[in-house]
């Protein structure tokens, strides 16, 4: 791909790396309130990062992309590393579908699937879900899925099933990702006029998005990888089970 060089993007992925070690780190220590700070610090940073790539959609789609992707898929498992440890499970009918592994994979990849592939939709309707508010769906969806993974509120207690399910749940984005940095045209039609930023033609604008998607995804791998082959096979009960009396 033109317009950036190798070391640039060497540094998306290091960075991408390094969130997803970082996120390791922190749900590791998240007892102590010094480290739910740090996370919280963390999470409210790149809150705040990622609204600045939102402001202006259509001056580049890479700055779109990065903006919803550090919305969806980086800041969720910060915020929820800086919330308190809860004493007591929560009643199953307080969660209710919040806490389904089910509905929050098909949120999380149907969102990637629908407002990435477009040509599975009409054009006109996937132009407008591109171009809508799309951060809180994002938001959302990244809350509901990282729970999963979370130490204090995940449903799939053995870690390798829980690494397995994160790694599917990377899958539809990736696909979306190579399909934006190998496409011989551009997808989105709001695009094709657009004088993008940093000298880059649509089409090289869409390409980058596209690897601007493959690198937010890393985080999310990461950990997946982490739980599925080098975590030990079951977390401590006391993580999400009552509290038990001295």
């Amino acid at each position: 791909m033109r317009g950036w060089s190798p070391l640039f993007q060497a540094g998306w992925v290091a960075a991408g790396l390094l969130a997803g070690t970082g996120i390791l780190l922190l749900a590791a220590r998240h007892r102590r309130p010094s480290w739910r700070l740090a996370a919280a610090g963390a999470g409210t940073a790149l809150l705040a990062a990622s609204c600045t790539g939102l402001r202006d959609p259509l001056a580049s789609m890479t700055q779109y992309t990065a903006g919803l992707m550090v919305l969806g898929q980086v800041v969720p498992p910060f915020l929820l590393l800086a919330m308190p440890m809860p004493t007591h499970r929560r009643p199953a009918h307080v969660a209710g579908w919040t806490r389904d592994p089910g509905v929050a994979a098909a949120l999380f990849g149907g969102l990637a699937i629908a407002t990435g592939l477009p040509a599975i939709l009409d054009r006109s309707l996937a132009n407008a879900l591109f171009s809508a508010p799309l951060g809180l769906l994002d938001l959302l969806a990244g809350l509901l899925f990282w729970a999963q993974l979370m130490p204090d509120s995940r449903v799939i207690r053995h870690n390798p099933l829980a690494g397995a399910y994160a790694l599917l749940g990377s899958l539809p984005m990736t696909v979306v990702a190579v399909v934006w940095m190998t496409a011989p045209r551009v997808l989105y039609a709001p695009y094709l006029d657009v004088l993008c930023r940093w000298d880059l033609t649509p089409l090289e604008d869409q390409h980058w998005a596209g690897f601007v998607m493959l690198v937010a995804g890393l985080p999310l791998q990461v950990v997946g990888t982490w739980l599925l082959v080098a975590a030990p096979a079951k977390p401590p009960p006391t993580l999400t089970g009552p509290a038990k009396s001295p």
